[in-house]
């Protein structure tokens, strides 16, 4: 059956890379350099998605400009050497090829800053399968549906969008654009035994077929996140 998208986004950290491992050091690095008392390693997963800066200020009770030069740290860190840190997660190269032979728009929308993001996606040789990468301005003003839209005004889309993430901020961002959304239980947002109201996925070959996820799993789920 003809896939009815004309164009897929990807989030980023938790959806096309495993990029935890660098985004944990960037806050190890940050720490050490503001002088904050470090927090439990099991607070560390929340970084992975959201931009820096609301997170210094939510996780570790500093005002906008201490959290804005926390959030400086981080990216320095994530420039110099999270980039080298991160990982493909299995499927997403196969995957990525059989959107594009299908010929579906692909593009990557993902609140990390946008530099890291270009240079961590060039690092691991897939920047070229994507229309459009769109991140978050120095600033820290986007928000997921500010890089949604941004990026289906880039690639100067009519039809059909879905958004592929692992996190709520990805959710949000897609219900606020009014596209489709799929959620990918292997990243760092969702639970594996929990439903929501939209389809997910446990593995990346699952999404394959794009019209057998929205159509028929989307029904089944109940529950609001």
């Amino acid at each position: 059956m003809k896939n009815k998208y004309e164009l897929v986004i990807f989030d980023l950290d938790g959806t096309l890379l495993d990029t935890s491992p660098g985004i944990f050091n960037s806050v190890r690095f940050a720490e050490q350099q503001m002088g904050f008392t470090p927090i439990l390693d099991a607070r560390l997963k929340e970084f992975v998605g959201p931009p820096p800066k609301s997170m210094y200020m939510k996780i570790y009770g500093v005002d906008e400009n201490t959290a804005m030069e926390a959030a400086k740290c981080h990216r320095q860190y994530g420039r110099e050497k999270a980039i080298y840190e991160a990982t493909v997660y299995p499927g997403i190269i196969a995957l990525l090829e059989n959107f594009k032979e299908q010929g579906i728009k692909l593009a990557v929308s993902t609140l990390k800053s946008q530099k890291i993001a270009e240079k961590v996606l060039e690092n691991f040789g897939i920047s070229h399968f994507f229309d459009s990468i769109v991140g978050m301005d120095e600033n820290e003003s986007f928000t997921k549906c500010d890089t949604i839209k941004l990026v289906i005004n880039k690639t100067s889309t009519v039809g059909r969008v879905l958004m592929v993430g692992d996190s709520r901020y990805d959710y949000e961002g897609a219900v606020s654009a009014g596209v489709d959304f799929v959620g990918v239980l292997y990243g760092f947002g969702f639970e594996s035994k929990k439903k929501y109201p939209f389809s997910t996925v446990e593995q990346v070959e699952e999404l394959m077929d794009l019209h057998n996820i929205i159509e028929i799993k989307v029904k089944k789920a109940s529950c609001i996140l």
